[in-house]
């Protein structure tokens, strides 16, 4: 008959099993994160090239496809990487479909760029399919923070998704913009769209401080005070003001310089948030390898495990236990919705 302390161990080889995969899951949205960071700037230029018939970022949209090329190669090497065999990951199921979705999305990319090229499709089109392709790699994120186990990644995870989420808004607000700088003006439809897209990335972010390390939050301020952040401001004033105000030739190159060095700073918390998430898995899989090798600290834990489970019985005659706290329980964080 199994022991106390053979259930122990088994107990510790799936934690550990578990942390591996958190590891291959936490690689893969570095990586993802650097993929959507190449798109979101390939769909800007896009879209300037296309608002302006091709009169501007003619050059520069080539250059952005190749940097999204070379980020996409990565990603299918961090997909490959992923337990897609032995039927045990868990949240598989969700994540695989999510990934399979991202795969036949990317399948049609080529062809979006060469009809971007020849001018064959318009800007607010071509807004819509590189922001599709987003809203997938972002999805496969979310599930990456669904299927963490262990609270504290559980905590980083939701933290990176709506940093994530929120620059993704960002990048549409400098998407939506560019056009309307790029065609010289805006119409009450792009102006009210403008107003929820910051709206709606600022509630992100406020989740995204809420759940952040200390630390983080830190790099955070550094990075959301730069001057750039007071050009996007005044721009995002003459976008919205009414009546329509005129606007200089030269407005969509200003704005898509400005909007995207607020967004570059963004993508620096973005590789702090990744990084620091890698050292967390790495740490806590350390950390569990080394007490399944402690005969006694295993034991030790046995002991703990033992005194917190004692009262159930009981209590169910006395009052019912409270509630553990979601950290406790391991249990996904709020997020914001895709």
């Amino acid at each position: 008959m199994q022991s106390a302390m053979g259930f122990l161990i088994a107990a510790r080889r799936c934690e550990i099993q578990g942390l591996e995969q958190l590891a291959l899951t936490s690689e893969l949205v570095e990586r993802v994160s650097d993929l959507v960071h190449c798109l979101q700037k390939e769909r800007g230029a896009s879209n300037i090239y296309l608002a302006s018939r091709g009169a501007r970022f003619a050059d520069a949209i080539d250059g952005h496809s190749t940097a999204s090329g070379a980020a996409e190669q990565a990603v299918l090497t961090a997909f490959a990487r992923l337990d897609t065999q032995s039927g045990r990951m868990p949240g598989g199921v969700r994540l695989f479909s999510r990934i399979a979705c991202v795969l036949h999305s990317l399948d049609s990319l080529p062809q979006l760029r060469e009809r971007v090229r020849r001018q064959g499709i318009d800007a607010e089109q071509a807004t819509r399919q590189f922001s599709e392709l987003v809203a997938g790699l972002l999805a496969v994120v979310f599930e990456a923070a669904d299927t963490a186990v262990d609270p504290a990644v559980s905590r980083a995870l939701v933290a990176l998704f709506n940093l994530m989420q929120g620059k993704e808004l960002a990048g549409q607000e400098r998407a939506t913009a560019a056009i309307g700088f790029a065609a010289g003006a805006f119409d009450l439809a792009r102006q009210q769209r403008l107003a929820h897209l910051i709206e709606a990335q600022e509630r992100c972010f406020q989740l995204f401080v809420e759940f952040a390390s200390p630390a983080l939050r830190d790099i955070w301020r550094h990075a959301s005070g730069g001057a750039e952040a007071g050009e996007v401001e005044r721009m995002r004033r003459l976008a919205c003001a009414a009546p329509p105000l005129s606007i200089a030739p030269d407005a969509s190159e200003r704005w898509f310089d400005c909007a995207s060095a607020r967004i570059d700073a963004m993508h620096q918390v973005e590789s702090c948030a990744t990084g620091a998430l890698l050292q967390l898995c790495r740490a806590r899989l350390v950390a569990a390898q080394a007490e399944l090798s402690d005969h006694k600290q295993l034991f030790d834990s046995l002991q703990v495990l033992a005194n917190r489970q004692a009262a159930p019985v009981a209590m169910v005659f006395d009052r019912p236990p409270p509630l553990a706290a979601p950290d406790e329980a391991g249990t996904l964080l709020p997020m914001a919705g895709l």
